[in-house]
């Protein structure tokens, strides 16, 4: 089977024709739909998405950095196909101990539903004008998640939010070929980049002088 990237495969079936001109929410409602009701382990996702969509497996794993239980798992899930992207690979490659990982997408399934008026809302003013070489975008992207998901890593509440939206984004912008979108949402990201180094440095500052 060979699906053209950003194609969602059907049983043996890619999507093809039919999403090639739809939204990043339709890609991800086919997904979706063909989730079953039990946990799920990466290698049943991959092998439900062609290799080298970098896009839609972004965008999932940014999804789920934002749900409580799966947040930590996936961001550090996340790191390889950032990686991957950063090195001009053409496919996520993921250990065994992470693709053997089973969730539980019930929940995701239900947060896809609470989020698609957003998803839906972003999309409408999207449309492909990309300005830069797609191997170019690719590792641009692929750093960009790598230090969002470092961010989401740090041990407080909700501090996975943020990053998780923000990598979401740029999912949206990559899958959608929209660099204007791109540049927006790095601008924001950069910010949260630039703030969350500041609390770190600051932190470890006030730890020094409380030990010394």
């Amino acid at each position: 089977m060979v699906c053209r990237p950003g194609h969602v495969a059907v049983g043996n079936t890619p999507l093809g024709a039919e999403l090639e001109h739809k939204h990043t929410s339709d890609l991800l409602d086919a997904l979706v739909s063909q989730v079953p009701d039990r946990p799920v382990d990466l290698d049943w996702l991959l092998g439900h998405l062609d290799r080298r969509s970098f896009g839609l497996i972004l965008l999932m794993l940014g999804l789920l950095v934002i749900i409580p239980g799966v947040a930590t798992v996936a961001t550090i899930i996340l790191l390889f196909p950032a990686v991957e992207m950063m090195f001009g690979r053409t496919g996520p490659t993921f250990p065994a101990f992470l693709s053997k990982r089973e969730f539980d997408f019930s929940r995701f399934r239900r947060f896809t539903v609470r989020i698609r008026p957003a998803l839906t809302a972003i999309e409408r003013i999207t449309k492909p004008r990309w300005s830069a070489r797609r191997d170019t975008t690719d590792r641009l992207v692929g750093i960009l998640v790598f230090v969002l998901a470092l961010t989401a890593m740090w041990p407080l509440p909700l501090v996975n939010v943020i990053p998780g939206f923000l990598i979401a984004v740029v999912a949206i912008a990559y899958l959608q070929e929209d660099g204007a979108l791109l540049l927006a949402v790095a601008v924001p990201a950069i910010a949260w980049i630039a703030s969350f180094a500041w609390t770190v440095w600051a932190s470890a500052g006030a730890i020094m002088r409380w030990i010394a």
